[in-house]
């Protein structure tokens, strides 16, 4: 597997449509909230329960990968936490470290990337990944933010209950435990896969779009956090993997690695705002700081998930 091949059937198309997300942003002022309602509310929850439902993963495999996302977050937190206080890091900057070494963008970037680079069994393996990940988002993701200089109540946790692709998950596994899934042909199930379908582009747009909306400062001090999550995080995924045994499915495993290494996910940013963004110091606030984070390591991935592409599809690694 060439690079030159990995990085046009896999990374370009998510580049251009992120880009024509840019230039829509730019030309017509797209407001973002109502697209990421849409995408949150109807389209995400289609693809949650259409790929699950159909999975042909085993339950085992399954029920691995969902550890192996748990144990990579408490990995990277942990080490991001040390290597941080090691170098004097102060709050709120270790905090927004934190999140973005531990929180990549599986779900708008890594969705449609998982499928350009391994088809069916990336899109799947990016569902349960992201799930799995929105879980820890909003328990400990918002202790970590809270940490930076704001205050988490229970109503921040409580907003993992309020996004349909939690619904989604449970229904799809409950009809598949119960045996009484609808067939993949039937008018149901072809009109989930066709909305599910279209999630991905409109993920990729939205990107695009809150890209071009972000405001940006200097970038040099976020080098530390982009080698971080581009390089040291991939190569804990990996451990991961092994670790588990390769969660019993090598192609699994090479998304989740894949997965691992994505940009740095913007609902931390969100994270920020809401719970970290009151300390200041020498003028950044600490969702500046994260925002220059995010548009680092998504103009840094291309190279990085190129080569690692073309390395997993190889058989290089794993």
């Amino acid at each position: 597997m060439s690079l030159v091949s990995a990085f046009t059937s896999a990374v370009l198309p998510i580049l251009s449509v992120m880009g024509l997300g840019c230039l829509l942003a730019a030309v017509l002022d797209v407001e973002v909230e109502p697209l990421n309602r849409v995408a949150l509310y109807l389209f995400l929850p289609a693809l949650v329960f259409h790929s699950v439902a159909t999975t042909s993963l085993s339950g085992d495999t399954v029920a691995t990968l969902v550890a192996g996302v748990v144990l990579f977050v408490a990995a990277m937190m942990a080490l991001t936490e040390l290597a941080d206080r090691l170098l004097g890091v102060p709050e709120p900057y270790r905090s927004a470290d934190v999140l973005a070494g531990s929180l990549p963008n599986v779900g708008f970037y890594g969705i449609p990337l998982a499928e350009f680079a391994f088809g069916d069994i990336g899109r799947t393996t990016a569902v349960i990944y992201m799930t799995t990940q929105s879980f820890l988002m909003y328990t400990l993701g918002v202790y970590v933010a809270s940490r930076g200089g704001g205050e988490a109540g229970i109503g921040a946790i409580k907003e993992i209950f309020r996004l349909p692709l939690v619904y989604a998950v449970a229904a799809a596994a409950a009809v598949r435990l119960l045996g009484v899934a609808p067939p993949p042909g039937g008018t149901f199930m072809s009109t989930t896969s066709l909305v599910g379908d279209a999630s991905i582009p409109l993920m990729l747009v939205i990107v695009g779009i809150q890209l071009y909306g972000l405001e940006y400062a200097s970038v040099g001090r976020v080098i530390r956090p982009a080698v971080i999550k581009l390089f040291v995080a991939p190569l804990v995924g990996l451990g991961v993997a092994l670790a588990l045994g390769t969660f019993g499915d090598v192609p699994v495993a090479r998304v989740f690695v894949l997965l691992c290494a994505t940009p740095v996910a913007l609902i931390p940013l969100a994270l920020t705002l809401s719970y970290s963004d009151v300390a200041e110091r020498e003028g950044l606030s600490a969702s500046e700081y994260l925002t220059m984070t995010i548009f680092v390591t998504t103009l840094a991935s291309v190279p990085v998930l190129t080569l690692l592409i073309a390395l997993l599809r190889s058989g290089a690694l794993l």
